[in-house]
């Protein structure tokens, strides 16, 4: 399960928590529910509203691997291509809670933007909106950008980011967030940041995307589920040019700097 997963879940635990009151447990489909069986990732740390020794009338939120709620499995079983079928879903904004350690990281990228063109290779690059176009875009911008690990962007400040968590607290100092689809966005989401979002031909803001992001999509442009390299996933992405994606970037920085003391 990816961060991004994770953090859908941890909404999914913050729903249940205001409506029964108590903590519950997490675990996965088909087990006993022991506790060396509780599922468990970074993203869950340190957060109360998990228990973690569920015992006799524990409440049970399953995370089932085989049903994503975004994912339309009747659809995706009747394909021969082996794509993937989303479906409409509205994730819930999970929630990350900090040790005293880590809300006390990075005072010095207070108000920056937290830009990550870097993105995992298991969607065969098809979340990929270019390395190069983002440079343009930091490049005709005037704000100050941070990014975590990875690849680095010219004129760009970076913090080698040891692990998600170290990402999401950098994230936390930051005004907004912009990228590609993926664990930030969802963090993004999580810590109440809004951001500005590039979709492509994979799968689509109706189906992961938040109402207070700014989702930047070609028009026309339909959900393909491949997860192998793929021509019409390449096609989309470059249907959101540079000019888009900067527009997207000095409506957010204008919305933002309003909000600011």
């Amino acid at each position: 399960m990816g961060y991004g997963d994770e953090l859908m879940l941890s909404g999914l635990v913050k729903k249940a928590y205001d409506h029964l009151g108590r903590p519950v447990a997490l675990g996965r489909y088909g087990k006993n529910y022991l506790e060396k069986e509780c599922l468990w990732g970074e993203v869950f740390d340190n957060n109360p509203k998990i228990d973690r020794n569920p015992g006799i009338g524990a409440r049970w939120i399953h995370e089932v691997k085989g049903n994503r709620p975004y994912i339309d499995y009747y659809s995706t079983q009747l394909r021969t291509d082996g794509k993937v079928s989303y479906k409409t879903y509205h994730p819930e904004p999970g929630e990350i809670f900090f040790t005293e350690e880590e809300l006390e990281k990075y005072p010095e990228y207070e108000g920056y933007i937290y830009i990550e063109p870097n993105v995992k290779g298991s969607f065969g690059g098809n979340k990929d909106w270019g390395f190069e176009k983002w440079q343009k875009v930091v490049e005709s911008c005037p704000f100050k950008f941070v990014q975590g690990r990875g690849r680095r962007l010219g004129g760009v400040a970076q913090v080698e980011t040891k692990t998600f968590r170290d990402a999401c607290a950098l994230l936390r100092r930051c005004s907004f967030f912009v990228g590609t689809d993926g664990g930030l966005h969802h963090a993004a989401a999580a810590l109440g940041k809004r951001a500005v979002v590039v979709w492509g031909g994979l799968v689509g803001p109706r189906s992961l995307g938040y109402d207070f992001h700014i989702n930047l999509r070609g028009e026309g442009v339909q959900d393909c589920g491949s997860s192998r390299p793929c021509e019409h996933c390449r096609a989309a992405m470059d249907k959101v040019s540079i000019e888009t994606v900067l527009r997207g970037v000095e409506e957010m920085y204008n919305a933002e700097s309003i909000k600011a003391p």
